[in-house]
């Protein structure tokens, strides 16, 4: 697993699905409470994956922040996804998310 952070965001590029089955998010809130997270996957994404990224989302959110997962194009089908934010790419993630701030900004 690889991560960066940068402007309240954290980009994490996992190994494989294991790094998402297992993420704890006691520790993640301790350390990093108010950062917006985005994955870059690029391996098969399974339903049994899906539910755990359902759960980082419901997690992220009490906190009002967003998960972004960047797909590549063979998962094109995860893009239409209802519940959770599949992006083609990193750019377009940061965009997502910088968008949804300056909306939570606007509403307040």
């Amino acid at each position: 697993m690889t991560y960066e952070q940068n402007d309240g965001i954290i980009q994490i590029k996992p190994e494989n699905d294991i790094f998402i089955k297992s993420f704890n998010f006691n520790k993640f809130n301790k350390e990093f409470k108010n950062q917006d997270i985005i994955l870059v996957i690029d391996f098969l994404i399974d339903s049994n994956c899906i539910n755990c990224l359902n759960n980082w989302t419901i997690e992220l959110k009490k906190n009002n922040n967003y998960l972004l997962i960047v797909v590549d194009s063979n998962e094109a089908h995860l893009l239409k996804h209802k519940y959770l934010a599949f992006v083609p790419s990193i750019i377009e993630a940061v965009d997502y998310i910088q968008l949804e701030r300056i909306n939570k900004d606007l509403s307040l």
